[in-house]
């Protein structure tokens, strides 16, 4: 499976807002200072013509580029994890017992992945011992021999698993 995405953008709402957030703290960050020098005396003030205070004014619409571009590629790092888990859980809740959650190597969540694989593991282990158990309840049945001792072993693997809240 190849495990690359091709778009940075996979979660925008998500995404936006966490850029919108950097790109705000930038602009206030570099505004301050930008006040600071101009507003306080000191030996190294800004005093600026109107050529510098637009050169200024265009480092300034770069680096909120820059910074816009950089938080949608960190972000990109938990968004597009999370997209990967949901639609993994999505296949398992589809039937898919083989579905497992792989992350590339610098995303976030690895832990997470790991764990939820795990528990996936242990879910299609329990899921075979069932239908181990239903394929021995059957072939009794079908052979005419008593199958009670069959199935009282369904039922122990059955009970292994929680099916409504009030369990």
């Amino acid at each position: 499976m190849d495990n690359r995405r091709q778009q940075i953008v996979i979660n925008k709402k998500f995404q936006f807002q966490y850029a919108i957030v950097v790109v705000a703290m930038t602009i206030f960050l570099t505004n301050l200072v930008i006040i600071f020098q101009s507003l306080f005396p000191s030996d190294g003030a800004l005093e600026m013509s109107s050529t510098q205070a637009w050169a200024i004014g265009l480092i300034e619409l770069m680096l909120v580029i820059g910074v816009w571009y950089g938080s949608l590629k960190s972000s990109h790092k938990v968004a597009g994890p999370l997209f990967v888990i949901t639609r993994q859980l999505k296949a398992v809740g589809a039937g898919d017992l083989w579905a497992r959650i792989s992350l590339r190597e610098r995303d976030m969540f690895q832990e997470e992945a790991a764990a939820i694989n795990e528990s996936l593991d242990q879910l299609g282990a329990r899921v075979e011992a069932v239908q181990v158990a239903a394929e021995t309840v059957r072939q009794a049945q079908a052979s005419g021999k008593d199958a009670s001792a069959q199935m009282e072993k369904l039922f122990i693997e059955l009970a292994t698993l929680r099916l409504s809240k009030e369990d």
